[in-house]
């Protein structure tokens, strides 16, 4: 998708570059959260104490693609995952779009991940 960005009306966040991005509240501390995912089982994309981003998901990815993200954009940090909702837009083109699929992955990973902001 490149740069294109599109925001739903009423959702969080924005379809940015392929991901729904969404603004984290505070500073992250990205080391706890990278060593409580690793102890919940999950593989991560970057070494817990090194790093300014971190990518996880439930199966090992020697390329490190995972689906959800943390990283730092300006002064703020974001949570990132793929969209999971599909619509028809124009021309009869098949577009990403937040909507209720997506809010579910939203509504069990933000909670968890802005608990380690501060």
């Amino acid at each position: 998708m490149g740069s294109m960005e599109k925001k739903s009306s009423g959702q969080r966040g924005r379809i940015q570059e392929g991901q729904v991005r969404v603004p984290l509240e505070g500073e992250l501390d990205l080391a706890g959260l990278s060593r409580d995912l690793r102890a919940r089982g999950f593989f991560l994309a970057n070494d817990p104490e090194a790093m300014d981003s971190q990518g996880w998901g439930e199966d090992y990815d020697p390329e490190g693609y995972y689906p959800y993200w943390v990283f730092r954009d300006g002064k703020r940090w974001v949570f990132a995952c793929p969209p999971k909702d599909l619509f028809t837009g124009a021309g009869g083109r098949r577009e990403y779009a937040i909507g209720a699929r997506t809010e579910e992955v939203l509504q069990s990973w933000l909670p968890y991940v802005q608990k380690w902001c501060r």
